[in-house]
């Protein structure tokens, strides 16, 4: 497993979105493909049998649904049958996008976290108050921090049910929305050993299915 929560913001298509979040069964791809990808790479067979569905079914939504999602890090032949090994494309990403009326929306597959951001709120949500504030020193510590949220940026996080003290995950998204303008981005890193989201996703089945 990857040493850490490393959270990225990338925005997804509108028409993507709403194709994953009002699918059950593409959520549930996902969710279980970051989840059993923490350990090490699937075959889509073990990808089938965890979300319980046929696969021929399985390899329908992937290619014609998902596939932007996913990629093959790995190839082997067993008893002449060429099985492929899948990983997330973005394992470390958390998608959003913005309604009309400026509320953002969510996809992240790892926490199980699909709808308005007002509504599923974040993986750092789960969190005590002093785990909080150790993840948050590592965001203050990073690249895309440069100041407190001002008025203008807790008011964009308020439009999205997001008050009180901003979340590393909500740090993140304020990052994301001003690289905006200049293509810029920027990665959150806490060490897997000070973030609590991932030290129960790990323990989860062993698996991390989120929560």
């Amino acid at each position: 497993m990857a040493g850490g929560c490393r959270i990225e913001i990338s925005y997804i298509d509108p028409e993507v979105y709403t194709s994953i979040v009002n699918h059950e069964l593409r959520r549930s791809i996902l969710r279980s493909l970051y989840a059993m990808s923490l350990d090490r790479p699937v075959t889509k067979q073990e990808l089938a049998d965890r979300v319980g569905i046929g696969y021929h079914q399985l390899v329908y939504q992937l290619s014609h649904q998902l596939a932007a999602f996913w990629t093959v890090v790995d190839e082997k032949k067993v008893r002449g049958t060429r099985l492929e090994y899948l990983s997330p494309s973005s394992p470390n990403t958390i998608f959003i996008t913005i309604g009309r009326d400026g509320k953002i929306f969510l996809v992240d597959p790892l926490a199980n976290l699909f709808g308005p951001l007002a509504k599923v709120g974040t993986r750092c949500d789960s969190c005590s108050s002093k785990e909080m504030e150790r993840c948050l020193a590592y965001v203050k510590g990073g690249c895309c921090f440069t100041a407190e949220p001002s008025a203008e940026e807790q008011a964009v996080l308020a439009a999205s049910g997001r008050s009180g003290r901003p979340t590393p995950v909500d740090l993140a998204i304020l990052c994301a929305l001003k690289g905006v303008a200049s293509g810029k981005s920027c990665a959150v890193s806490i060490p897997c050993e000070s973030c609590p989201f991932m030290r129960r996703a790990i323990r989860i089945d062993g698996l991390g299915e989120g929560r």
